[in-house]
């Protein structure tokens, strides 16, 4: 099949300027973040003067820096006082449940890493050293893991509905990180008992979060990494977040193998995470997330939804099943 020359949007000065200065936009954001803008307007207004103080920041500087992210509607400004805009509160104010904050600071530790993208493509190996967020490097380990139960908590309203433990009573959360979305599902079903298998670093993090669950009985923390030990066994449902893109097809083939023990017969294996479509050239931000990886990890990327499919049927699952929430960057694949 020939190349569709009339696929895409003809291009301009603007057009192309605009992504050329893309990050221009993300690092007012990060600024933002990193100056304490957010946490300082979560409880109301103030003036630029009053935040200066309160920032450490130059009154002049940081004034530019709040106009800018107005006309970024972060934030809104009447009569010299800004304020969080009500479209982004739920985001970014300290006092919103689904508030996503850490998870924006965590991003400011990735965002140096973009500007070698093309040193590590010449290279052929990552940006950074493999490992640094898990555990080799404690207040990078400890960033991610509050950044990640941060994202977990912006995604959830849209990846939660979307997953139904049934009549099942255990659950397996592989690779758990901050152990959010299986915890979050055990505060939801109160017959279902959860054992998080994560390596200790990331798990203290999930400990403490944890201790304050009504579900905090039916959470059990079982050190380990999935990569050498073995998993436990005896499980209804087993749940895989935000970690296949960590891996190759050679691993993931042998793990999917090694989940499928894991779990008693007719259990169900979910998957939920990035993808990508067959041609992998969509969607964009799963595109993008895909160099992430490639940034941070020796053989991570982002995998199709076909070749995983393919990966499970292979390792012996069968009924496998596709669902995309709604304004989600997460799908999930449902295998039995």
């Amino acid at each position: 099949m020939g190349l569709d020359m009339n696929k895409t949007e003809k291009w301009n000065m603007g057009r192309l300027m605009e992504l050329a200065t893309g990050y221009w936009k993300s690092a007012v954001l990060s600024a933002g973040v990193d100056l304490g803008i957010f946490d300082a307007l979560s409880d109301g207004t103030a003036t630029a003067a009053s935040l200066a103080k309160s920032c450490n920041a130059s009154p002049r500087h940081l004034a530019e820096v709040l106009d800018a992210l107005v006309a970024l509607e972060l934030l809104v400004k009447v009569d010299g006082q800004y304020g969080i805009a009500p479209g982004a509160n739920d985001l970014v104010s300290r006092r919103s449940p689904t508030c996503i904050l850490d998870a924006l600071r965590f991003n400011m530790d990735l965002y140096p890493l973009w500007g070698r993208l093309a040193d590590s493509a010449r290279k052929g190996e990552p940006a950074i050293p493999p490992g640094a967020h898990l555990g080799a490097d404690p207040e990078r380990t400890r960033r991610f893991a509050v950044g990640m139960h941060s994202r977990a908590l912006g995604m959830a309203p849209a990846v939660l509905p979307a997953i139904d433990p049934k009549d099942a009573r255990t659950l397996l959360d592989i690779a758990a990180g901050p152990g959010t979305f299986s915890r979050m599902l055990a505060e939801q079903h109160e017959s279902l008992h959860v054992t998080q298998f994560e390596l200790p670093a990331v798990q203290a993090v999930a400990r403490e979060l944890t201790a304050a669950s009504p579900a905090a009985d039916r959470i059990h923390f079982q050190p380990g990494d999935y990569h050498k030990d073995a998993l436990p066994t005896g499980f209804d449902m087993a749940l895989l977040c935000g970690a296949i893109h960590q891996e190759d097809e050679a691993f993931a083939t042998q793990l999917f193998e090694r989940v499928k023990a894991a779990l008693n017969e007719g259990g169900r294996f979910l998957i939920v995470d990035m993808m990508l479509d067959p041609d992998r050239t969509g969607p964009l931000f799963s595109n993008l997330f895909s160099i992430n990886m490639m940034l941070t990890s020796p053989r991570g990327r982002v995998f199709t939804a076909e070749s995983l499919e393919r990966l499970l049927k292979k390792a012996g699952f069968a009924d496998v099943m596709l669902t995309q929430p709604p304004w989600s960057p997460y799908w999930i694949l449902e295998a039995q």
